[in-house]
């Protein structure tokens, strides 16, 4: 029986045929995904909903979905250190400098504007610190 399965799953007719069902059933899920009033999506939607106020009020359940995060996190970590290490380093090393400079003052805004003086007030004064207690010492 199990070398007959593997014949007839091994033919290419088998093959097209997995092949073409697997491909219609994905553009199925695709499109009910992609359709706001689609079934899937509204019972997927109930399904978070329901799940976010059953965590809201157990803790037990809070508890073991964080060891759940906290575990994959931890796997994916150990596991893909490099990949993600490469991933970061190839994808900051693409950027262009003046553009990334210029989307960042964009997207802080006003906020890099007190970074940038508060950096200078606390550098002005760490400096004058520096030279009291040198002129103190030395003088």
């Amino acid at each position: 029986m199990e070398r007959l399965k593997r014949e007839v799953l091994g033919r290419g007719e088998v093959q097209d045929l997995i092949a073409s069902a697997w491909s219609a059933v994905r553009s199925m899920i695709v499109a009910a995904a992609e359709d706001e009033r689609s079934e899937l999506r509204m019972r997927v939607r109930a399904s978070l909903l329901s799940l976010g106020a059953r965590m809201a009020q157990d803790g037990r359940l809070q508890q073991k979905v964080d060891g759940w995060v906290e575990g994959a996190a931890v796997y994916v970590v150990t596991t893909y250190r490099d990949e993600i290490t490469s991933l970061i380093t190839d994808t900051v090393a693409g950027w262009d400098a003046e553009h990334t400079s210029k989307k960042i003052e964009a997207h802080i805004g006003r906020d890099l504007q007190f970074i940038r003086i508060n950096g200078t007030v606390v550098g002005a004064l760490a400096g004058l610190a520096i030279y009291a207690v040198s002129r103190l010492f030395v003088g």
